[in-house]
């Protein structure tokens, strides 16, 4: 079956042979000229994501938990209602909110950001102050990860990435012509030994020098839920830096920290970036799109000196700088304490729906024993499901069409592994407790067993 991506590249090729021109001097009459596409453009595959969302808007009954969505009810519009409206009382505020602001971000707010990142971090106040002139301030960690793509890999690159990972992250990859190797993953999270392995190999296939990133996230990872463990941070760090001596060229740890300050009853452990001593090696990538709002989209990095100015350059052309009044108002929300008050609530909420979306998948799910299991995450949104390898769990299976039959979304989990080595594993996938009400978490579980059941029947 021809997809979006091969009827695109199909319009958009350069054609080989005059034959195939059209003619200068008598123009066709029936249609149009093509268009020539850039190679960027070619090589990006339509999100996955899109099919899904439209099949829960065109079914009103169906139970998402494909969504990486925050809750709808837990939008701080009194908050937010608030700070917008101190800043728009004062004239100059509000002036200087409504102007442009700098590529780099709005000084206060970097200031802050490091300053609260000391103090998560439990060192003294000042003691990370030089990284201000290295925090960028963006539209989201989405646009940072795709600066950081953009000015790193070239056609061929490598980046090592978990097993699974992110499958928004596979995306600027792919747009870059880069190569994704997976890396295996534990109930630990990235495995160090595992990782070792993967530079092994390719030094021995004379491949290292290609190889520019490793991505991570340590903190309850999309779309598994486990976190990486704290006794495998250090080691982590170390082994990049280590690798990075022996190809004689900087490899890049970068640490996607989206769910960072969402645990429910545990201490997160030291940042990855905190466990680099010189700042040269991990890049910190960090949003408020699921602790605040994903319609205020401001995230931030904290860069290695080096990718400062060619990260800049690069936002400068994208946008000169992220929507200024959106960074006055996370300013006023961090300066106030509203947004620390609101990040609590949500860890109760969340931490709720958690405990009975795991209840509901174990009074549902556990009759089918060793041959269905599932991650039980500390913190943010998303559980990983594993189901009998006979069963696939892509849009085409059986599987997925019985879930629609009892009105139940999910993502399929081979969206999340990256192309190399291999085909990915096809019987698994990303559940999402963050959108649905109490009940409907209940009853999704409820529709994805009755699926299941009927899925293994003779």
């Amino acid at each position: 079956m021809q997809t979006e991506l091969d009827t695109l590249a199909e319009v958009a090729r350069v054609p080989g042979d005059p034959s195939d021109r059209p003619s200068l001097i008598q123009p066709s009459r029936t249609t149009s000229p093509r268009i020539s596409l850039s190679q960027a453009a070619i090589r990006t595959s339509a999100p996955s994501i899109t099919n899904l969302m439209r099949m829960a808007l065109e079914n009103p009954g169906i139970v998402s938990l494909a969504a990486g969505f925050v809750d709808q009810q837990t939008l701080p519009v009194d908050v937010a209602s608030r700070a917008v409206g101190a800043l728009m009382a004062d004239p100059v505020e509000g002036r200087r909110s409504l102007q442009y602001g700098t590529t780099i971000g709005l000084p206060e707010l970097r200031e802050r950001l490091v300053g609260r990142l000391e103090g998560s971090q439990g060192v003294s106040p000042g003691t990370y102050r030089e990284a201000i002139a290295r925090t960028v301030v963006t539209t989201g960690s989405a646009q940072l990860i795709y600066l950081v793509c953009e000015a790193l890999l070239d056609p061929g690159d490598i980046v090592l990435v978990e097993s699974p990972t992110y499958f928004v992250f596979l995306g600027p990859v792919e747009t870059r012509g880069a190569r994704g190797i997976r890396v295996p993953i534990d109930e630990g999270g990235l495995r160090i030994d595992a990782l070792e392995d993967a530079f092994t190999r390719l030094q021995a296939e004379g491949q290292l020098d290609r190889v520019k990133l490793v991505y991570t996230i340590p903190e309850h990872a999309n779309p598994t839920g486990i976190s990486l463990a704290a006794d495998r941070r250090r080691p982590l760090v170390d082994l990049v830096r280590r690798w990075s001596a022996t190809a004689g060229r900087r490899i890049f740890l970068l640490e996607d920290a989206a769910y960072h300050g969402l645990s429910y009853g545990e201490t997160e452990p030291r940042s990855l970036w905190s466990l680099d001593p010189d700042g040269e090696t991990v890049i910190l990538a960090r949003t408020f799109s699921k602790t605040f709002s994903p319609g205020v989209k401001i995230g931030y990095g904290i860069l290695p000196k080096g990718l400062v100015e060619p990260i800049l350059r690069l936002k400068g052309n994208h946008d000169f700088g992220s929507a200024n009044l959106n960074q006055q108002l996370l300013e006023r929300v961090l300066a106030t304490g509203d947004y620390d008050r609101h990040v609590d609530d949500l860890r109760r909420l969340y931490g709720r729906k958690r405990d009975i979306f795991l209840g509901a998948l174990d009074a549902t799910m556990g009759k089918f024993g060793g041959d269905v299991h599932w991650t039980r995450p500390h913190g943010g949104l998303f559980v990983w499901m594993t189901l009998p390898e006979g069963v696939d769990t892509g849009f085409e299976g059986a599987f997925f069409a019985n879930c629609l039959k009892q009105g139940v979304l999910y993502v399929p989990g081979e969206y999340a592994f990256a192309p190399e080595p291999g085909p990915a594993p096809r019987n698994h996938m990303r559940l999402s407790f963050g959108v649905p009400g109490e009940p409907e978490l209940i009853e999704g579980a409820r529709r994805l067993s009755a699926a299941l059941e009927t899925s293994l029947s003779p």
